[in-house]
């Protein structure tokens, strides 16, 4: 796993080695024990966790955000139970913030996501409502 520095969290995301006949070959994302990592609807949290979870997953959010990009489709199954935290995966969909009419939606669908599915282990996590902040700063260039 390789992360990119700033002074911002780090994000983390599996090394890509090649692009073979339409396939993305990339490192394997493993749990703790070595083993192929868990999709978050895979797995049972404890409440604490999965406010730890959905703190970084926000925070990997934002730092897309910075970078003007929204996942797209961020949800239990694109995100991995990696050893040293939660992973998202599948980015090739991912579209620009800034040129796509439907992106605010995207990244509030995205947010929520995350809040329903974190929130089934936090429940205090459900009354959060980061996505329009996210925007509104990004629009401000903030």
């Amino acid at each position: 796993m390789r992360c990119i520095s700033s002074s911002l969290p780090e994000f983390a995301y599996p090394v890509p080695h090649g692009y073979f006949d339409g396939v993305l070959i990339m490192d394997l994302v493993t749990d703790a024990a070595g083993n192929p990592a868990p999709r978050l609807g895979e797995v049972e949290l404890s409440a604490d966790t999965a406010r730890e979870y959905h703190r970084d997953l926000v925070r990997q959010v934002v730092r897309m955000l910075c970078i003007g990009l929204i996942h797209g489709d961020l949800s239990e199954f694109n995100v991995l139970g990696h050893a040293g935290g939660p992973v998202i995966i599948d980015l090739p969909q991912a579209v620009n913030a800034a040129g796509n009419n439907a992106a605010f939606a995207m990244l509030e669908r995205d947010v929520n996501n995350l809040r329903a599915t974190l929130g089934r282990f936090a429940p205090e996590l459900l009354a959060t409502e980061f996505a329009r902040e996210m925007w509104a700063l990004f629009e401000q260039g903030e």
